[in-house]
């Protein structure tokens, strides 16, 4: 089978350590020259991780061949990039199943992923995959758990079977896209919101009951978007909360932290991606389009963009 990754930053990257192994005729698109100049020299990106990639991979800067050579597109690039990328990709897509490895919304159309690429290229041969997993722990080979959802039973069974036996990694399934992609979303932003408190030495018992909070919160929104309240139970809902909520790993946390502790945040936010900050205006805005209020959405707002004092966490855990 061949697959197509677009993208190749770390994310991309371990995916493809999880799947180079398995017979698969692989291709991974870069727009960057110096990306694509390193991994096919070295296969390497060493600016995003370090891992020698199989030297079987192939790699190539237009997408006209990476679906001219894929039966599988993997879209595992930032969420800020999707738009232009799947407007590029129109052109030359040929009806191949897509599998949405990005956490986030395109903002400018207020949609998520799933649904801008179900309108964009009119197909319903769509699959995300999610879960509990930094990319350098799935390239040490460590136990794992993913998520993947989809509403097309075909595709899910088509996905899920390139994921199949591989020793380290369980599997779960759902038809809740929506869920997935919410929680996807979520917990990237309230993960910033843990790190504020984390940097601020809030003790662990409050931290708790934030985590607890805004755990339910994310399954109300999820409820009123119309996703499944039980996707919580997956590794995508409750086993990626934890995972980005409780970990220096993740850039979220990291970020929040470092606004707790009264440091230079500007400078980590220039230089990292934060998709839980790059997620943060997009998904306010949905969420009053849809009239669904979201207190530590607004309160995260307010303390980022607004320079509200971050005692405010603190005073939403009190009531």
């Amino acid at each position: 089978m061949k697959i197509g990754i677009i993208g190749t930053g770390s994310y991309a990257i371990a995916l493809s350590s999880i799947l180079e192994n398995k017979n698969l005729d692989i291709m991974m698109w870069t727009k960057l020259e110096s990306e694509y100049k390193e991994l096919k020299t070295n296969y390497t990106n060493l600016k995003v991780l370090n891992y020698k990639l199989n030297e079987n991979i192939k790699f190539t800067m237009s997408l006209e061949e990476l679906s001219n050579n894929s039966e599988i597109l993997i879209l595992a690039i930032p969420a800020k990039f999707v738009k232009e990328t799947i407007i590029e990709l129109k052109e030359y897509y040929q009806n191949q199943e897509i599998l949405i490895a990005t956490k986030g919304m395109i903002e400018s159309d207020n949609l998520l992923i799933n649904d801008f690429i179900k309108q964009y290229l009119n197909t319903n041969k769509i699959t995300c995959i999610s879960g509990p997993s930094f990319a350098i722990d799935i390239i040490s080979k460590q136990p794992i758990g993913l998520t993947i959802a989809s509403n097309n039973q075909e595709s899910l069974k088509t996905i899920t079977n390139i994921f199949n036996n591989i020793s380290y990694i369980t599997i779960d399934k759902t038809n809740d896209v929506i869920g997935t992609e919410i929680w996807g979303i979520l917990k990237n932003i309230m993960a910033i919101g843990a790190g504020i408190l984390n940097g601020m030495k809030i003790n662990q018992s409050s931290v708790t009951k934030y985590l607890v909070d805004t755990s339910l919160e994310i399954q109300t929104v999820v409820d009123k978007l119309n996703g499944k309240k039980e996707t919580f139970l997956t590794y995508a809902g409750f086993g990626d909360f934890i995972l980005t909520n409780t970990n220096d790993k993740s850039r979220n946390y990291t970020f929040g932290k470092l606004i707790g502790e009264n440091k230079d945040y500007k400078t980590y936010m220039k230089n990292t991606t934060i998709e839980g900050l790059e997620n943060l205006t997009g998904i306010k805005n949905l969420l009053n389009i849809k009239n669904i209020n979201s207190k530590i959405i607004n309160i995260l707002y307010e303390i980022i963009y607004l320079n509200k004092d971050k005692n405010i966490l603190i005073n939403y855990l009190e009531n």
